[in-house]
């Protein structure tokens, strides 16, 4: 799988870093704390994606970049899914 077409792009990152700060939140991250992890997230993501871009990633590292980006996706879509199932219930 090709990593651009995975998770880089401003439609990527943005979610990415939503669904991490949301994680962390849940963890008892509040306040300027979770604003605070929300920018270095989306700092981060989008510098890598940059860095990919301009050729400073190795290539044997491309493997392993989207391998942690699929698992972190990954993770948060099935945590979102449960979340999701929860609230649309049947009534017993």
């Amino acid at each position: 799988m090709d990593f651009k077409t995975l998770v880089l792009g401003t439609l990527g990152i943005i979610p990415m870093a939503l669904g991490i700060v949301e994680a962390a939140k849940r963890f008892g991250v509040n306040g300027n704390k979770s604003f605070a992890l929300a920018l270095f997230i989306a700092g981060a993501f989008a510098g890598l994606a940059e860095a990919i871009a301009q050729g400073l990633i190795p290539a044997a590292a491309m493997p392993w970049v989207s391998v942690g980006f699929a698992v972190i996706g990954g993770g948060l879509a099935a945590t979102g899914l449960y979340d999701l199932a929860k609230k649309f219930r049947p009534p017993a």
